[in-house]
């Protein structure tokens, strides 16, 4: 376990002295991210502290890590390293859609083909059902490029990316150990530490943003990391006392803002006539913010969020397989849009009657104007 510390505060620190330092570059390359369009912030902000979290990340694992895993790792930082460069290209000189998928594309074939990091069955849905190899292929390349473009998508507020991710990560860190996964749980722990020097910079008011060279790895990186935490859980022993009987579940409910933030966004578009990937305001943290929530408090009650629903599946699991589990995140998705009508009507109401200034009237109208949010 003492490794494991050691992990977690070198990354801590590396990344507490490398987010300024990048920050310093950007700053004086100008290479600023500009307000406008779906973004929220009203000044200019250096962007790419996506690079302090993964050197942070590497240095501490490279400086701690083992090679006792039977995953072979090379294959996943040459895919870790290709998404860091191609966030890193993004933030700086956008790319194309089109170049942007096939650059994932071929990061995830590196560690899908030949990390063999795949979703090889069906699982505890239908333990006996082996997936054909290229089919298991077929959708694990989709279901990590998803998760991936998902954990993007929801990098619009300060603090809400990081912490997900270092909720995410430390969870899986404290299961990995348990069984006895020490290379893994040690790289976990190493991101953990990484997320968390980034977050003493964005969160509250940000002096900088990860951009898609911190989000998009990031994803990348979780995305992978669930698939190998189901894989393990498979093909533990029944008599293991951290196995957990719905593992797919889990992994849903450990992703659970990304997974519902874009399933909600993409119905929205579509039910609208608009591409699923046109960009917009439409996100539940901006819908947060716009009824008055700061970003640390908006940010705070989705990792809440995140946290209780991770518990109450991880309750329910020993008892409750995976299809019903399923079945009950999919009902529960029902009640997001009825706590934002909600969250919505209180404002309004509080808006009305708030015996405010003239000028803080209108102070208040240009940051929390409400829009329609379907």
């Amino acid at each position: 376990m003492l490794i494991l510390l050691l992990s977690l505060l070198t990354s801590l620190t590396i990344s507490l002295i490398a987010v300024p330092e990048v920050r310093k570059v950007i700053i004086k390359s100008r290479l600023l991210d500009s307000p406008g369009g779906r973004k929220i912030h009203t000044g200019l902000i250096p962007a790419m502290g996506g690079v302090g979290i993964f050197l942070g990340f590497v240095l501490s694992f490279c400086l701690w890590g083992e090679d006792t895993s039977s995953l072979n790792l090379n294959f996943l930082f040459f895919g870790l390293i290709l998404m860091l460069f191609m966030g890193t290209r993004d933030d700086m000189l956008p790319l194309s859609p089109r170049n942007k998928l096939i650059i994932q594309f071929l990061a995830t074939f590196i560690v899908v083909v030949l990390g063999d990091v795949r979703i090889s069955s069906l699982y505890t849905l239908y333990p006996d059902t082996e997936l054909p190899l290229l089919i298991s292929y077929g959708l694990s390349i989709f279901v990590i490029i998803s998760l991936t473009n998902a954990f993007n998508l929801i990098d619009g507020i300060n603090g809400l990316s990081g912490s997900i991710a270092s909720f995410i990560t430390f969870s899986l860190g404290i299961w990995f150990y348990l069984v006895d996964e020490i290379t893994i749980s040690l790289a976990m722990f190493s991101m953990t530490g990484a997320c968390l020097g980034f977050l003493y910079y964005n969160w509250g008011k940000a002096q900088i943003f990860m951009g898609d060279a911190g989000s998009l790895f990031l994803g990348f990186f979780l995305s992978i990391s669930l698939i190998i935490f189901v894989n393990i859980d498979f093909a533990l022993d029944l008599t293991n006392p951290y196995k957990i009987n719905a593992p797919i579940s889990l992994a849903i409910a450990l992703f659970i803002y990304p997974f519902i933030d874009t399933l909600r966004v993409f119905t929205i578009r579509i039910l609208s006539g608009r591409s699923p990937f046109s960009p917009d305001k439409k996100h539940i943290h901006h819908i947060l913010i716009r009824t008055g929530l700061t970003h640390a408090s908006a940010s705070s009650l989705i990792l809440v969020f995140s946290g209780v629903f991770t518990i109450l599946v991880l309750g329910v699991s020993s008892f409750v397989n995976d299809v019903m589990l399923l079945v009950m995140i999919l009902s529960s998705l029902y009640f997001i849009p009825l706590f934002l009508k909600l969250r919505v009507s209180y404002y309004k109401e509080h808006y009305q009657k708030a015996p405010f200034t003239a000028k803080e009237k209108t102070l208040k109208h240009k940051i929390f104007k409400i829009e329609k949010t379907g």
